[in-house]
């Protein structure tokens, strides 16, 4: 039996990766994070809202936190040393197996063992093909 393709629900899990991978594929593209480039702190504000549909049911997360890193000589302005970039972007709501393949996660799929019981396996597709699934 071909493998075939399952639409099992998102584990908070598969959506704690999904985020964070489209968070670092944003930072990324910022000119100012390139690994060419040194800063001796930084600051950042971040803030998250979630919402997980559930049979109806929409459960929220929201998170905010202040992080700042690195060394700072006293008497001198932090801001001296930064350029600032600031960024937004949603996440808009897609079928799961999408938001895996989108965000390099494995693909549950049905297929049969050797002695010809079905199992469940995961397999990762490339980003690219994400529309064929």
């Amino acid at each position: 039996m071909p493998e075939k393709t399952i639409a099992l629900d998102l584990s908070g899990e598969e959506i704690r990766t999904a985020i964070l991978d489209t968070l670092s594929r944003r930072l990324a593209k910022d000119g100012y994070l390139n690994p060419n480039l040194a800063y001796q702190s930084f600051s950042a504000k971040i803030t998250i809202h979630v919402e997980c549909h559930d049979l109806g049911r929409v459960a929220e997360v929201n998170v905010t936190e202040q992080v700042t890193k690195g060394e700072i000589p006293a008497g001198e302005n932090p801001d001296e040393y930064l350029d600032k970039a600031d960024g937004e972007f949603e996440i808009a709501q897609a079928a799961p197996n999408e938001v895996r393949v989108e965000t390099g996660q494995d693909v549950p799929v049905l297929t049969k063992q050797a002695d010809g019981k079905p199992v469940v396996k995961g397999i990762r597709y490339g980003r690219s093909q994400a529309k064929k699934v």
